[in-house]
């Protein structure tokens, strides 16, 4: 009997010791802040020079780069502001970027220039996107176009937040949706490439989540993880 019981104790030991309970680290980037309205600004951009590794407004809004300003600048390839996203193209600035849809999911199929198919439809930036008004300039909006704040509440409970047009990018506007209330993020898991702003250099993107690649207790998310590298 005890021979038995040592021998299930010992195979039990073994299969608990084969099982792996914790997930692999995330190995990709994480926003350095949570941007977009509910920081008070509805135009909270985060912007990031892929080319040097430059970040610009990474501890509060406009510290670096304020709204407008980005579009006469060439120092910067991509930014964020909530799930939205730029890049130096089009409505959003003078450089010669973009981006491109390059299917579902095969981040690690995509490593090369050379794989970019020559049909490929690129896409500037342009003002269709909508994004979240903040609580404050929401306020703004109605006190200068004498609107009655209980008319126009800044949230419905059937349409959810008040939301405005911006500059960004209409492919890059499909790689996370939001859905609610209650709010949903939902990312595409598509792979992107984005064009620097110098049109020479190209970039694989991949949104992984609303919240922090290691997600913590109590993560209201906002620093949304992603994966970025440069198509060699």
């Amino acid at each position: 009997m005890k021979t038995t019981l040592y021998i299930l104790l010992g195979a039990l030991f073994t299969f608990t010791s084969c099982v792996k309970y914790d997930a692999e680290p995330f190995t990709g980037k994480t926003l350095p802040r949570v941007s977009g309205y509910s920081t008070g600004v509805t135009n909270d951009w985060i912007y990031f020079n892929l080319r040097t590794g430059e970040v610009f407004n990474s501890y509060q809004p406009g510290s670096d780069i304020k709204e407008g300003e980005q579009r006469n600048r060439l120092d910067w390839d991509l930014a964020f502001c909530g799930y939205r996203l730029r890049t130096n193209s089009g409505t959003s600035g003078n450089g010669q970027g973009g981006a491109a849809d390059l299917g579902s999911g095969n981040y690690e199929k995509w490593q090369t220039v050379s794989q970019i198919p020559n049909t490929i439809q690129w896409a500037v930036d342009d003002h269709t996107v909508s994004i979240t008004y903040s609580r404050n300039d929401w306020n703004k909006y109605l006190i200068a176009n004498h609107l009655d704040f209980n008319e126009n509440p800044w949230f419905d409970p059937n349409r959810g937040p008040a939301t405005t047009k911006t500059d960004a990018n209409p492919v890059l506007a499909r790689a996370m949706t939001f859905t609610g209330p209650p709010p949903v993020y939902s990312p595409s898991f598509h792979t992107y490439v984005v064009r620097t702003a110098d049109g020479k250099r190209y970039f694989k993107l991949q949104i992984i989540s609303w919240y922090k690649g290691d997600i913590e207790v109590g993560d209201t998310g906002g620093q949304i993880s992603y994966y970025c590298d440069e198509l060699k």
